[in-house]
């Protein structure tokens, strides 16, 4: 008799369990594993490291890779990956900033989110939804000048970064094609006549210390002082400057760059793979989330509703 009670008990807690998330215990859904990524340092991979748990608990048969760097390093990485694996994906889903969405536009890299998958899709402001739904915007940052301290006079316009005076005192990404627009727009040209900007860096290519491929490569030059100056993330300087890192920010006199970064899926997924990338994409895209992650990286939330401190 006891050992019947605690049978039954057993199997109503099962049930019960099965319930609660969706899958009965019998019929477990086939194993799941994937790749997500997140951008490293300065908060940025809280938010996304609370929803990816969340999920694990909840799906146990799901098994999530978290790959953390920058989008210079990873991006490269996933087109070779997929001229060589294209049903098997480097990164599956996760975090993409503007320069990698539009390449990857062009790679044919990305996968077209699917409403009824992702809902919440429909809260981000209509400017920063993506044609076909390849990927949808998450935040924004602006982009001026951060700084060292240690720089005599503090820059105020973007033609500071290949004046005379910041000779062998400039840092910034490799393949920053930003600054060339920048310096073509000042200079006459523009996005489609690239011309004036390629003269100025090429006439100026003293000026820079170093290219990097890292945020800490950029930080570090700084805040030694062997770099004063790069274009750079409001939200990470706004970090940085509150860790205590003897560094400034400024937004130059011409006007900052509105730099908004993405979630988005890769082409190659398989049909169980783009509803756990989509889910995830979901959750993030929450209100709260969406809040949370704005109130630790400084960015700014381009979800309608997002929630967030004064």
């Amino acid at each position: 008799m006891q050992q019947n009670a605690i049978r039954k008990a057993a199997i109503g807690a099962a049930l019960l369990c099965a319930a609660a998330f969706g899958t009965p215990a019998a019929l477990a859904e086939d194993p799941v594993e994937i790749t997500f990524f997140i951008w490293a340092g300065s908060n940025q991979g809280v938010v996304p490291m609370e929803v990816i748990e969340a999920y694990r608990e909840a799906n146990p048969h799901v098994t999530i890779n978290v790959l953390e760097s920058n989008n210079t390093i990873t991006y490269p990485k996933m087109v070779a990956s997929r001229r060589t694996t294209p049903d098997d994906p480097l990164v599956h889903c996760g975090f993409f900033n503007v320069d990698s969405m539009s390449k990857g536009d062009v790679d044919d890299m990305w996968e077209s989110l699917d409403p009824a998958l992702v809902p919440n899709m429909e809260n981000v402001i209509e400017k920063f939804r993506r044609p076909d739904n390849r990927g949808v915007g998450y935040q924004m940052a602006g982009i001026g000048i951060l700084y060292s301290n240690a720089a005599p006079q503090p820059p105020t316009s973007w033609t500071d970064l290949w004046s005379e005076a910041y000779r062998d005192k400039v840092t910034m990404f490799d393949y920053d094609t930003r600054m060339m627009v920048i310096a073509s727009r000042l200079n006459g040209g523009d996005e489609r006549n690239m011309d004036p900007g390629f003269k100025v860096w090429a006439d100026n290519a003293e000026n820079l210390k170093a290219l990097v491929d890292s945020n800490d490569g950029v930080k570090n030059l700084l805040v030694a002082g062997d770099a004063w100056a790069a274009p750079w993330f409001s939200s990470l300087a706004r970090v940085w400057i509150d860790e205590g890192a003897p560094l400034s920010f400024v937004m130059p006199k011409e006007g900052a760059i509105a730099f908004p970064i993405f979630l988005t899926i890769a082409k190659g997924v398989t049909d169980a793979e783009r509803k756990v990338c989509s889910d995830l994409v979901n959750s993030l895209l929450s209100a709260d989330n969406a809040g949370r992650y704005g109130e630790l990286t400084f960015s700014i939330p381009v979800v309608e509703g997002a929630t967030m401190t004064d």
